[in-house]
């Protein structure tokens, strides 16, 4: 069913200072950046060769990632999970009682935009994704 990480999300309040310590810490350049404007995120990401990271932060005070970062502080987001098959992944979780987010129902899986419920990890947003 899951075949390994396909990338984990940290959030942080200041991307640039974050993007700072983490080419430090991993010995290379990031790799690139993005802005997701309605969203209210910027990204940054640190590729390698099966996986990445991705360094969030909010552009203002709206959004996703300002949310967390007020209710949670800085740390691991998200983490994604890579599967093969994303139709029977969905089905065996739904069977399995497991809470999903943004979940279309059987036979309508949107790839990449499911997410098991942070209740059910302990509080980490679990991605389901497909390539």
């Amino acid at each position: 069913m899951f075949k390994g990480v396909d990338h984990v999300v940290v959030a942080v309040k200041d991307l640039d200072a974050a993007v700072g310590r983490y080419e430090t810490i991993y010995g290379q350049p990031v790799s690139d950046r993005a802005e997701a404007l309605a969203a209210g995120m910027k990204m940054a990401f640190f590729r390698f060769p099966d996986s990445y990271v991705e360094l969030v932060s909010n552009i203002d005070d709206q959004g996703p990632i300002a949310k967390r970062l007020e209710e949670r502080g800085e740390g691991v987001h998200l983490v994604a999970m890579k599967v093969d098959d994303i139709d029977k992944t969905l089905e065996t979780l739904r069977a399995g009682g497991i809470r999903l987010v943004g979940d279309p129902g059987p036979g309508n899986p949107v790839k990449g935009q499911v997410f098991i419920h942070p209740a059910m990890t302990g509080g980490v947003l679990t991605q389901i994704v497909q390539r």
